[in-house]
């Protein structure tokens, strides 16, 4: 039912000017009404409520029934409001009755509501009130509490003040889809204007205020304003033409702003992407490593090789285009597209960043795990020591394959670390003698056969194991392990000798023989040559067999066969058979019997071994047979003799034969895999992370080389002696004893495996890693390390093409980072002529055919770089080495025009000059008569300039004089240059106070109407020939026209202060204002190109001349 605001009220409903009648009272607490201004009228105690409460006052809100009790909890008290089964609310103009009834009752705001408004109002049931029970007649409580839940969201949709507190869990889909509505604005054409609040409108009236005409005023309003926003009104027409030009201008000056500021946006996406390519999961992941947020052992640092469908999506910090120049993922493909312009293709440095100390053993992620395991580190001054000395040995050993000579590499190796200094274990030095009696390396390398580089690397990169060539290199090694113990043994055995003249009592002559007696001596008198209770047979004071056997240890099989032969019918009173074993054995070149002889021999080790009574038989002989006829191969050990570690590896070493194991007896198989199998087992048992004692690590890496695993000796050694395991590295990688991998495909980690399971080292990485301790100081020697990556550029396949692309990315690096521009790419002589820099020297040792092709891959490169970061003497210097003379004279152009562009009177603009020379020595020959005639560390004056003036002068000077260079040169840019001299110079008188001179200087140039006469065609082609200038002399027509009417005003109060006045005085002076009128009808035609500055600037100096 409705009525009119000032009608009846509704019977349903409670009036604000009146007392509230209680209906009922089975109800007593929830028959609370309220008047506006008098006191509540209710039989049971009720609580007042006001419009305007006293201060101080503290009313509860859910127990205030006035609508502005409280406006800033009304919503969240609505929102909050708990579900009852019957709550009343109060109406602004009608009395409140309450019933005995489940039916809440709703507010209206001026008529009264229908039954289904009244059911969509939202109910508050006061604080500590009990819900009333419900009738007989009602409906359960649970359903009525889902109603109200239902019913308050319905109207909260419809525009209820707390809808949106509600959460969003409250929200069903009827209330989603409307939330949706609304806020596209569809709900307001939809359902038309909601619901106006009771309490707004009440407020206005209470202030005086028609809600009604106002809101049509307001409509009214809204409605003018949208028209005159989209219809656009005729302007009146001014006949101010200045007004219209300023205008013009104005429009001229904000669209060219907007281009200038779009252009430069879109300069600056091409340049990031075409020179920022930043992995930042990768960089995310070092952070996270570093903070100890993420083990250094995950794998935290795959990139785009590990995955390389990555670098087809676009994600933050690598843009999409970036992977359309290389797949990672395959070896050799798109490699040489990896470098452009400076922007790295690999998502790692090759060099790493520049540091010192030991941090290159955690660069690489499977050493980090074992970087804390070896001894402490040694003193840095003693490994800066070593570094350098290393230095010199590597550059000769570039020096000698640029002459194409052989080079001792190992032995010079070994000299560096047999110097004292450094606590390196004795076990290195004698893995370098190891290394040598593989390589069988000359002393002398000009000597007949000399090993030459890369010899060896056929045979060892062979992956087929039953090839000639593998088994060839598997024989090799072998022999070479072998010799090296003997030797070694036998070193040891002269040191004892010398060191005890007494026990040995040598005498005579100091043949082997008679030394290995006197070993035999001094064991004998120590009681150390055998186990007690055992009676070693002696023949002639000899013991015979220890003698045998100590020769056979030493090496010395033809003198061990020669004594037998001399001792031949002793010997057959003892055993017939051996002179005839140890004949054939000294004399076959593989130390092998025959097979008949071999089955005899073991026929009788077993027969003397199973029916000897016990301490019968000498342990020596036993010994001697067991090696001669390589008997019972399954125990490898020689009993009853006191053996220490390097004689159980010479007996594997002397048991081991590489033969077919096709047609090899089963039991005969003993090669060089199973005694790696066995160095294997021993460092997992032994040598163990953590396990190792001081220098104990070197026992184990000496191992490693004497079984041939020379990749995974390089990656033990080099978690704790990085120095060295890179040089060890570098000798077995000249002789071709090195297995690489793709830097590609293993960047985080330095030893890896291939498909078949071979060891392979990331030789490139680690040379890079390897010169962040001195290439900062000393380029060159890091010029020469890196050089050496190309020794694998030979290798077949994309691999070998991969390595000369790390070596050339290396070099790369290099140049950008330590920016030594004159010592890497070379340099100028005062007369033009070029000085080869390091890296040019060594063209042939990096897989570069020709110059043109060293400069399209480095000199350029950096010099594109060099020029985006502002380094103008640089980019200048890499320019001209690239023999691109235009770009030259462009950067000239541009770093000139910049410094004109400064004001008079500020400082100047200075360029930061190129680092000199501090080494010109070069190599060859032709050049030193040119090197000597400067001194030393000078070069072309280029590496000096400071100012761009000077520096413009000289390369100009420098390519007049040389049509090679001038013809290279465009007309327009050699133009632009002299322009700019000109206006450089002027510059200069003016800052002198020669104001006569600067006008003259300014009057050649022919950019300024001086001589117009007032003529407006004249001035007109001025302005339009402005248009077409280049940019670096457009830039600077603003300050040349102030200093134009500067040098005019100056000098025309020279010509006012002389001593008498002329008619040719006073023509001069007109002259000089008619031009300088002309100046500024100039500069108002191109006043929109000027600038504000520069035009307030001309606007000051016209009226100190009198223009206007």
């Amino acid at each position: 039912m409705a009525s009119s605001i000032f009608g009846p009220p509704n019977p349903a409903t409670s009036s604000i000017f009146s007392n509230a009648a209680n209906a009922s009272t089975s109800q007593p607490k929830m028959a609370q009404t309220s008047n506006l201004f008098g006191n509540p009228t209710s039989s049971q105690p009720q609580q007042q409520s006001s419009l305007f409460p006293p201060l101080g006052s503290q009313t509860k809100p859910q127990e205030s029934t006035n609508p502005f009790a409280s406006l800033g909890s009304s919503q969240a008290q609505q929102t909050t409001a708990p579900s009852s089964l019957s709550q009343q609310t109060s109406s602004l103009f009608a009395p409140q009755q309450t019933t005995n009834t489940s039916q809440p009752f709703a507010s209206s705001l001026f008529t009264s509501q229908g039954p289904q408004q009244s059911q969509s109002g939202q109910p508050q049931q006061q604080d500590g009130e009990q819900p009333q029970a419900p009738s007989k007649d009602s409906q359960p409580v649970y359903f009525h509490s889902l109603l109200e839940k239902g019913r308050k969201r319905t109207h909260g949709a419809d525009g209820g003040p707390g809808f949106r507190d509600l959460p969003s869990l409250q929200l069903g889909l009827g209330d989603i889809a409307r939330r949706a509505r609304e806020l596209g604005g569809v709900a307001s054409h939809t359902q038309g204007v909601k619901e106006a609040d009771t309490r707004a409108h009440y407020l206005l009236a209470a202030s005086g205020v028609n809600p009604g005409t106002t809101r049509r005023d307001l409509n009214s309003f809204n409605t003018q304003t949208f028209t005159s926003s989209h219809v656009q009104q005729p302007a009146d027409w001014d006949p101010d033409t200045h007004k219209y030009v300023e205008q013009l201008q104005q429009q001229s000056t904000l669209k060219m702003i907007t281009e200038g500021v779009n252009r430069a946006q879109r300069n600056f996406d091409a340049f990031l992407e075409e020179n920022v390519d930043i992995n930042w999961d990768l960089q995310r992941k070092k952070i996270y490593e570093h903070f100890g947020l993420m083990s250094k052992s995950s794998n935290g640092t795959d990139d785009l090789a590990s995955h390389p469908s990555q670098g087809e999506k676009g994600s933050f910090g690598r843009s999409s285009r970036r992977s359309r120049g290389a797949v990672l993922g395959r070896p050799g493909q798109g490699i040489a597209n990896r470098s452009i312009f400076g922007a790295s293709g690999m998502q790692k440095s090759v060099i790493g960043t520049p540091g010192v100390g030991s941090g290159n053993a955690t660069l690489f992620a499977d050493v980090a795990e074992k970087s804390g395991a070896g001894s402490a580190a040694p003193e840095e001054r003693f490994v800066r020591e070593k570094q350098g000395k290393y230095a010199i040995k590597v550059q000769l050993l570039n020096r000698a394959r640029l002459q194409e000579l052989p080079y001792p590499v190992i032995q010079e190796f070994a000299s560096v670390e047999a110097e004292p200094g450094g606590g390196s274990p004795s076990q290195l030095m004698d893995a370098y003698k190891a290394l040598n009696e593989i390589v069988d390396e000359k002393a002398n390398p000009k000597g007949p056969e000399p090993t030459k580089e890369r010899r060896f690397a056929d045979d060892y990169l062979d992956e087929t194991a039953s090839s000639a060539k593998a088994m060839g290199n598997r024989k090799r090694i072998l022999n070479g392990a072998r010799r090296c113990l003997e030797k070694h043994f036998y070193d040891h055995l002269e040191t004892m000798v010398n060191s005890n003249p007494r026990e040995a009592n040598l005498g005579g002559i100091p043949t082997t023989i008679n030394k290995v007696r006197a070993y035999i001596r001094i064991r004998a008198a120590r009681k150390d040559l055998g186990p007690d209770g055992v009676e070693l047979q002696i023949l002639d004071n000899d013991h015979c067999w220890a003698l045998i056997f100590f020769l056979l240890r030493s090496g010395l099989v033809k003198e061990a066969a020669e004594y037998v032969t001399s001792n031949a019918t002793s010997f057959r009173a003892l055993d017939r058979n051996f002179i005839t074993y140890i004949t054939s054995f000294a004399t076959n070149p593989e130390r092998r019997l025959p097979r008949s002889m071999q089955e005899r021999v073991n026929a009788e080790y077993q027969q003397r071994s199973r029916i000897a009574p016990e301490n019968s038989l000498d342990p020596y002989r036993m010994a001697c047979y067991k090696i001669i006829g390589r008997c019972e191969l399954s125990k490898r050990i020689i009993e009853g003799m006191s053996q220490g570690v390097e004689d159980w590896i010479w007996l594997q070493f002397n048991l081991a034969r590489e033969v077919n194991r096709v047609e090899e007896v089963a039991a005969d198989v003993f090669g060089l895999e199973e005694i790696q199998d066995s160095i294997r087992e021993i460092g997992d048992r032994h040598f163990s992370k953590g396990a190792e004692g001081m220098g104990g690590y070197g026992t184990y890496f000496f191992l490693q080389i004497l079984g041939g695993m020379f990749e995974q000796a390089v990656a033990y050694l080099y978690s704790y002696s990085y120095v060295a395991a890179v040089h060890f590295a570098i000798a077995l990688d000249y002789y071709g004893f090195l297995r690489v991998s793709d830097f590609s495909l293993s960047d985080t980690e330095l030893l890896t495996y291939s498909t078949k399971q071979l060891p392979q080292i990331s030789f490139g990485r680690m040379l890079g890693y390897y010169t962040r301790d001195f290439r900062s100081g000393n380029v060159e020697a890091a010029v020469d390390y890196l050089a050496l990556i190309c020794l694998n550029a030979n290798l077949p396949g994309a691999l070998g093409k991969s390595q000369s692309d790390l070596c050339h990315e290396a070099l790369r690096e290099l140049v950008l980072e330590t920016r030594e521009f004159a010592q890497l790419l070379g340099d100028i002589n005062a007369n033009g002529t070029r000085i080869k820099g390091f890296i040019e020297q060594r063209l042939m040792l990096i897989s570069l055919a020709d110059q043109e092709a060293f400069l399209k891959t480095v000199t350029i490169q950096a010099a594109s770089v060099a020029d985006d970061n502002g380094r103008t003497t640089d980019a200048v210097l890499l320019y001209h080495l690239a023999e691109d003379y235009d770009n030259v004279i462009i950067i000239i152009n541009r770093a000139l025009s910049e410094a004109i562009a400064v004001d008079i009177g500020q400082e100047q603009m200075r360029l930061q000059p190129l680092k000199p020379r501090t080494n010109p020595q070069q190599d060859q020959p032709q050049q030193q008569q040119q090197e000597q005639q400067q001194p030393a560390g000078s070069s072309f004056s280029l590496l000096a300039v400071e100012d761009p003036a000077v520096l413009a002068k000289n390369m100009i000077s420098l390519y007049n004089t040389n049509a090679l260079y001038y013809q290279k040169i465009r007309p327009a840019t050699r133009d632009a240059c002299g322009v700019l001299l000109r206006m450089s110079e002027a510059k200069a008188r003016v800052t002198a106070g020669q104001w006569a001179e600067a006008l003259d200087i300014i009057d050649t140039l022919g950019l300024l109407p001086l001589h117009a006469r007032s003529s407006i065609p004249l001035i007109r082609s001025h302005a339009q020939a402005f248009n077409t200038l280049p940019s670096t002399i457009s830039r600077n027509i603003g300050p040349l026209l102030l200093w134009t009417i500067t040098c005019i005003g100056q000098q025309r109060d020279v010509l006012q202060s002389g001593g008498f006045e002329g008619e040719t005085r006073r023509e001069m002076g007109e002259e000089l204002l008619t031009g300088a009128k002309d100046l500024m009808v100039f500069a108002g035609l191109v006043k929109y190109r000027l600038g504000e500055k520069v035009w307030e600037g001309l606007v000051r100096c016209g009226g100190d001349v009198g223009v206007y």
